[in-house]
């Protein structure tokens, strides 16, 4: 019987290894898709003021590691791409990802670009 149950054990750890073993960062993911050219982003800790400021190639993709249950506030402009006369309006707004290991994924689009005047 405890021959048994040490077997059980040795078989049931590393399968509980693996399961907390994911990725427990918490992070905000950036996709940018837009036809706008590169893009900045800028993220700031609303509780701290800490900023942290990133170049998105278009077609990459950037993971920002944040803090569970923190209020950041994101600030994204584009470059422009002299090649397709297209001007992208920034976009901004706030996010807070509630739970450790989870993430917020923001796909950059240029749905509506808009051609400079």
């Amino acid at each position: 019987m405890k021959t048994r149950r040490t077997l059980l054990v040795w078989l049931v750890l590393p399968v509980i290894l693996l399961a907390c073993s994911g990725n427990s960062d918490t992070r905000l993911t950036f996709d940018n898709q837009a036809q706008c050219g590169v893009a900045s982003i800028k993220v700031t800790n609303t509780n701290t003021g800490n900023i942290q400021e990133h170049s998105l190639d278009e077609g990459d993709e950037l993971d920002v590691k944040v803090d569970h249950g923190v209020v950041y506030r994101y600030e994204i402009t584009y470059a422009g791409n002299p090649d397709r006369d297209i001007r992208c309006d920034p976009k901004s707004g706030t996010v807070m990802v509630p739970r450790r290991g989870q993430s917020a994924n923001f796909t950059l689009q240029s749905a509506t670009p808009t051609p400079e005047p």
